[in-house]
């Protein structure tokens, strides 16, 4: 499933990518039940033909953004950036915070935090890219989980572990969903 959704994203015109990206932006900012009461979002630089959150910045300016840093041992660190141009590419190409320039900011001070990921089952299933970076940066999140795709990206089930987390919720270029998991 992963090789077949990286082909769909690869295939994908920028264009397309780009205008999912504004929808997505626009829906999760007027989703006010994801938003009610949230000081600080975690979300992540697109790289590659992931959905940009960049928007976000000038869509929500009271709310405090954090990127994830990537560490030793598949672990994620957050940190808190003002503008997307303050990231800097790592060794693997995807825009970071640099972690002297901008406050790391715990997990128990985020309240949502906007997952990417290769596909999304209805469930809230997260099929990421396989190293587990987010599995276990969310193993002890207590806040709200979305995850970010295009409508393409989502199936009724898709293949997931014991560890896997569950999103809460699935914003797409459609709109917002509750999975599953938190209709029940």
């Amino acid at each position: 499933m992963r090789s077949e959704m990286r082909a769909f994203l690869e295939a994908t015109p920028p264009d397309i990518i780009t205008a999912a990206s504004a929808r997505i932006c626009e829906h999760l900012t007027h989703s006010q039940h994801l938003l009610l009461d949230v000081k600080t979002i975690a979300l992540y630089a697109a790289a590659g033909s992931e959905i940009s959150l960049s928007g976000l910045h000038d869509l929500l300016p009271s709310i405090q953004l954090a990127y994830p840093l990537c560490l030793p041992h598949c672990q994620l660190s957050f940190h808190l950036v003002t503008r997307p141009e303050q990231l800097t590419p790592s060794m693997s190409g995807i825009p970071e915070p640099d972690p002297l320039k901008h406050e790391a900011v715990s997990l128990a001070d985020i309240d949502l935090i906007l997952c990417p990921g290769l596909a999304f089952g209805m469930d809230g299933s997260r099929l990421g890219q396989g190293g587990g970076y987010y599995d276990r940066a969310l193993e002890h999140f207590t806040g709200t989980t979305c995850g970010v795709t295009m409508a393409k990206q989502i199936a009724p089930w898709i293949p997931h572990g014991d560890h896997d987390i569950h999103m809460d919720y699935l914003a797409s270029e459609t709109g917002i969903l509750a999975t599953k998991s938190l209709r029940e």
